[in-house]
């Protein structure tokens, strides 16, 4: 069933509850999975050998799962690989599926699913931390070591004991003029996002640093070139934007972000909308104000009060933006083309991922 077909109505909370949800993944009962006729929960782990954290060998990962020979691993790297990667869990009844990968294979991983009636039933999903950076799984994934967090989920799925719980979050929906299906992730920007992603993977991290570290040193020399107006670095993005529906004043913003994460990477929640509606945006317009005094706000998800619309700053919980723009777009890391026409990013889901 795709993501898109799970949500009941055009009006969702932003933060839906268990059990109120069209998964019924085979025993789950108020966000926790129960036995089915004494089985265990089938297992299904995806690892892309690719991924920042799995660069450096698999022999743990592979060791641990020798143990359990029950658990289907696949290892695969492209969208294609990817995609009859989650067939062959599909035909084999899998139910939990664990992504030992970075943002970009969580993104592909739900693009797959939610394009494509792979499963029946949307699976429950389970990220590790095995990326550059890993905001995704830091957010609704499982903590610890991919090793550390897999040896967890394998005995929850055995025992469905409550060391982890099901945690339901919606996904983004995104619909590109330029593309026939949709795309789906957790975290889509532009602007001055885009550039500092391109920033990001030019060379910039020769020792190989994963975590946070790196995100946070792009973000701070993205900041730099703001406050010292080096338009090479940090040129605005024009855009025309409906928010639910209304078109807003045509502006010049440095960024504009959307997110169904409630942190994103060193903790940070750059929004503080207070409607009831499942995606946050946020954007800063090109010509802003008291900048050095709204950044607590944009760090911490605090509306302070220089964090106002009047000084070029907005911040709101939305069911639906539009977006005109020319250049790039990211979700979850990877970066696709605006041209064509407008970009439309709504809510799917919820989906449940195990935390």
């Amino acid at each position: 069933m795709p993501l898109e077909k799970t949500i009941n109505g055009s009006q969702q909370s932003s933060e839906p509850g268990p059990a109120r949800h069209n998964y019924d993944l085979g025993g789950y009962n108020d966000g926790q999975a129960r036995y089915e006729s004494g089985s265990c929960l089938p297992v299904g782990v995806l690892t892309n050998p690719r991924s920042g954290g799995n660069k450096k060998g698999l022999n743990e990962m592979r060791n641990l799962l020798a143990k359990w020979p029950k658990v289907l691993h696949r290892e695969a790297f492209t969208p294609e690989n990817m995609h009859e990667a989650l067939s062959d869990f599909s035909r084999n009844g899998v139910k939990l599926v664990v992504i030992n990968g970075g943002d970009g294979t969580v993104h592909a991983v739900l693009t797959a699913i939610g394009q494509e009636e792979i499963f029946a039933k949307p699976p429950l999903l389970a990220l590790l931390c095995a990326g550059t950076t890993s905001m995704l799984p830091r957010d609704v994934g499982v903590a610890g070591t991919p090793v550390a967090a897999l040896s967890r989920i394998l005995l929850w799925a055995k025992s469905t004991d409550e060391s982890l719980t099901v945690l339901p979050r919606h996904v983004l929906r995104v619909q590109s003029a330029s593309r026939q299906q949709p795309l789906f992730g957790m975290f889509f920007g532009v602007g001055v996002i885009c550039q500092g992603i391109k920033i990001f993977h030019s060379g910039v991290n020769p020792m190989g640093w994963r975590g946070e570290l790196m995100p946070f040193l792009t973000m701070l020399r993205m900041l730099l070139a703001i406050l010292f107006k080096d338009q090479e670095k940090v040129s605005p993005l024009l855009a025309r934007i409906r928010i639910n529906g209304h078109l807003q004043e045509e502006r010049a913003d440095l960024f504009v972000l959307i997110s169904t994460l409630k942190r994103l990477f060193l903790g940070i929640r750059p929004y503080w909308g207070e409607e009831d509606e499942p995606l946050h945006y946020t954007a800063v317009a090109a010509k802003h104000k008291c900048l050095l005094r709204v950044l607590p706000a944009l760090l911490r998800g605090r509306k302070n009060r220089y964090a106002k619309e009047a000084n070029g700053y907005f911040s709101h919980n939305v069911q639906e933006v539009q977006l005109e723009i020319e250049g790039d777009f990211t979700i979850d890391g990877e970066l696709y083309d605006a041209s064509g026409g407008p970009v439309t990013v709504g809510p799917a889901g919820p989906v449940m991922f195990l935390s």
